[in-house]
């Protein structure tokens, strides 16, 4: 069985995320990891989603940017975007 990309049961055990993620949880702009873009090594920090097309998005391992990066982002705020980008946040009403 093919499950979509985005499943439910692919959130939690993949670690690869979209650019759009990967800006969202830095807080820097596209230009600004594209000027980082030599630092960073295929296969070990981003893989294209389909390997045989040059063309497809990339997909980021947020931890290894983050480590390689060393921005100061706040252990609480850390936290919180690796909930939200893994969908571990729930809302009790």
């Amino acid at each position: 069985m093919n499950l979509p990309f985005n499943s439910i049961s692919e959130e939690h055990t993949n670690p690869w995320f979209s650019t759009s993620e990967l800006l969202e949880y830095l807080g820097i702009s596209l230009k600004e990891l594209d000027e980082q873009r030599s630092l960073f090594d295929e296969g070990f920090h981003f893989i294209r989603e389909f390997p045989e097309d040059p063309e497809s998005r990339l997909l980021w391992r947020i931890d290894r940017v983050d480590d390689l990066l060393c921005l100061p982002i706040p252990p609480l705020e850390r936290e919180a975007m690796l909930n939200a980008l893994s969908n571990r946040i729930t809302c009790n009403e």
